[in-house]
């Protein structure tokens, strides 16, 4: 009995043995895998990393909401997981992607649950009662779309306006060295594009204007136009500092460039200001094209309304657009002002206040076809 019991223990020590072998020899495939795949992300996973704890950090003192959509990421798994192959699968395992693959890793995404659509991570507006929020997309929503010639990766989407983001995968070659791996917006049948740049540049500026303060936050709803920087416009008269920001239609008529500008109010000094309340009365803008010309327009109040701005409530914004004459005189800029009246236009107080709007210039996107 004693020497059947000793050939049993031996039998499954062997057993185990074996079974520890072959755990062993899969871990070691998959470290190899891994290994093999993200060897060469050290500086990809360094630059990334960074940028997502400043935007952690930002999100977590101004947007709580927006720290809660962002999914789990993928982890550092082997590329036989499902997640990793579904990402992979879309995405062009090359040098110029690795800070978008790596980005995946630390956050899958935002989460696609309601309370969380207007919190999209790269900015949302409102105009004429649309409401847009661009959301970063979970891997397993990425798609590639075909755009005549074009491959583009769709990362970043809004379900209202069907606005998008996306980096070019495949294009002509004569394009290739300019925007091949470039986060774009273009617009579908014209194929005009705003080009943003390679993905890890173009993220890691993106979290440093949220940073900087130069994109309004109103609880963590970020406003997709920045208030500071290329195509926008500001000045500060009798206390109210009016801000203009202008930026390309991707989703609009594709006969027309058409482009969507802000204007925001907000009293910062109530003293300079010397009232209580203001009320708007009139806009004004002198909107300027090629070859010196140019048409005035103007109107009572703004998109229908006439807003009343006061120590209770310093913040107003509105949202239009401006569009080119025709075909062949395409719109280079513009500029204006905005008439207040002291108290409100039932009650004045005083005489009319001129808010100044120096020259906006607009974004023109690029013509690739």
């Amino acid at each position: 009995m004693l020497e059947r019991n000793a050939v049993n223990t031996e039998e499954h020590a062997s057993s185990e043995i074996s079974t520890n072998n072959r755990s062993i020899c899969k871990n070691k495939r998959a470290f190899i895998d891994w290994y093999t795949r993200y060897k060469g992300f050290t500086k990809n996973y360094t630059h990334m990393r960074r940028s997502m704890n400043k935007l952690e950090s930002w999100a977590k003192k101004h947007g709580p909401r927006l720290l809660s959509s962002l999914a789990p990421g993928l982890g550092w798994m082997g590329s036989e997981s499902i997640p990793v192959r579904e990402l992979l699968r879309v995405v062009s395992d090359s040098p110029a992607m690795r800070d978008f693959l790596i980005l995946y890793h630390l956050h899958d995404g935002q989460r696609r649950i309601q309370r969380f659509f207007e919190y999209g991570l790269f900015g949302s507006y409102e105009c004429y009662g649309q409401f847009c929020s661009l959301s970063w997309l979970p891997s397993r929503m990425l798609q590639v779309v075909n755009m005549n010639r074009f491959k583009i990766l769709i990362f970043a989407w809004c379900h209202n306006t069907l606005n998008y983001l996306g980096i070019i995968v495949d294009c002509p070659e004569s394009f290739s060295p300019q925007i091949r791996h470039h986060v774009v917006q273009m617009q579908p049948q014209s194929f005009r594009i705003v080009d943003k740049g390679l993905f890890g540049q173009f993220f890691s500026s993106y979290v440093d204007s949220l940073v900087q303060g130069h994109h309004d936050n109103f609880d963590g709803v970020i406003s997709m136009m920045p208030n500071c920087g290329p195509y926008t416009s500001s000045s500060m008269s009798h206390g109210i500092r009016t801000t203009v920001s202008v930026m390309f239609c991707a989703d609009e008529t594709p006969r027309l460039r058409v482009y969507r500008y802000q204007v925001t109010f907000h009293i910062v000094d109530s003293k300079a200001l010397g009232y209580a309340s203001v009320q708007l009365k009139e806009r004004y803008w002198l909107i300027r094209y090629i070859e010196g010309k140019y048409t005035e327009v103007g109107g009572a109040g703004v998109v229908g309304e006439f807003p009343i701005i006061s120590d209770d409530v310093p913040y107003y914004r509105y949202c239009s657009r401006v569009q080119d004459e025709m075909e062949d005189l395409p719109v280079e800029g513009f500029e204006g002002f905005f008439t207040l009246v002291p108290g409100s236009l039932d009650e004045p107080l005083g005489d009319d206040i001129i808010l100044p709007v120096p020259f906006v210039e607009v974004p023109v996107p690029l013509e690739v076809l």
